[in-house]
């Protein structure tokens, strides 16, 4: 599952920055590989990047209970859809300088929008053929991804945590993530919002964006985030409202016996003339923290379209 090491991410959504307690430079990334098959006609089996990455990330103590922080993430490879290596450069995810201390963080540079760090958590099948936002199943998005994007130019702020509640908001200025639908001739681009209340075996979030440019229209979306662990068992729900455009939910469960986790998710998007829907099944292997084996399975059903089954089967490794 995503889970970016950065300043708005917290155990899962939203707490305080993970990073390191010294001015030295962590390196840190993943490696996520997979065999991909698809019943598309004329695919091939193909070995696969599903996102992995590289980052640096560093604090300098500035006293008084202020620090610098800064992050450089990098993709390896594409978003599950490119061989490895293929058109990476540096500093293409999560980059930032920003100060931390007593207040929160401020930050800025390329980052998720706190609209989309509000339900990562929630995205078991996350840097797979099911992740719920990339459309890699007859391009059905559980959860639009024009508005659950990462940016650049961004200027966040994220809370301090308070009995187990956090907020954040950020503006994205003009020319956010090139090639993204937030981009336009505005100095503000975006307004992005999610407060996020994470204690025990509760999660709950609300999330929303106000996106001059967001196709297919000039829109706002709302987005609620919820999910409960009954002992070895979590359940997860996401719904999303985008104005005058499609709304959407989802529901999946994970299930861990020992070293096994096994997974399940279905979701449906009511767009007007071209519904879609999409359900996924999988088990991830943990060999050890940070070594595992995962299989997934999913099938996208959009009716602008055929219908696409497709499966992984990949080695994660995280360092």
């Amino acid at each position: 599952m995503k889970k970016s090491l950065i300043a708005l991410a917290v155990a899962g959504a939203f707490a305080a920055p993970a990073f390191a307690a010294t001015s030295n430079v962590d390196v840190y990334g993943v490696l996520n590989i997979a065999i991909e098959d698809s019943d598309i006609a004329g695919s091939d089996l193909t070995i696969l990047d599903n996102t992995s990455r590289i980052g640096f990330k560093g604090t300098e103590d500035l006293g008084g209970g202020l620090k610098a922080v800064w992050q450089i993430e990098s993709a390896l490879g594409g978003n599950g859809t490119t061989a490895i290596g293929s058109g990476a450069t540096l500093g293409t995810r999560n980059t930032f300088v920003g100060l931390a201390g007593g207040f929160g963080t401020v930050l800025m540079g390329r980052h998720d929008t706190p609209y989309k760090l509000g339900t990562v958590s929630l995205d078991i099948f996350g840097d797979t053929v099911g992740d719920y936002n990339l459309g890699r199943l007859d391009g059905v998005q559980l959860i639009n991804n024009t508005h659950d994007h990462r940016n650049g130019q961004a200027l966040a702020y994220v809370s301090p945590t308070w009995s187990g509640f956090h907020f954040a908001a950020a503006v994205v200025m003009s020319n956010g993530e090139p090639g993204s639908a937030l981009n336009t001739a505005d100095s503000i681009d975006a307004i992005s919002a999610t407060g996020v209340y994470s204690n025990g075996p509760l999660f709950l979030s609300l999330s929303f964006q106000d996106a001059d440019a967001a196709a297919p229209a000039a829109d706002t979306a709302w987005k609620l985030g919820a999910g409960y662990t009954f002992g070895d068992t979590k359940v997860g729900f996401v719904y999303e409202d985008i104005e005058s455009a499609r709304d959407s939910w989802l529901l999946n469960v994970a299930h861990t016996m020992g070293p096994i986790v096994l997974k399940a998710q279905y979701g449906t998007v009511d767009a007007g003339a071209a519904d879609q829907d999409a359900f996924m099944l999988g088990a991830d292997y943990n060999m050890s923290k940070r070594t595992s084996v995962y299989f997934v399975y999913g099938n996208g059903d959009n009716d602008a379209g055929a219908d696409e089954s497709s499966w992984n089967l990949g080695v994660k490794h995280s360092f």
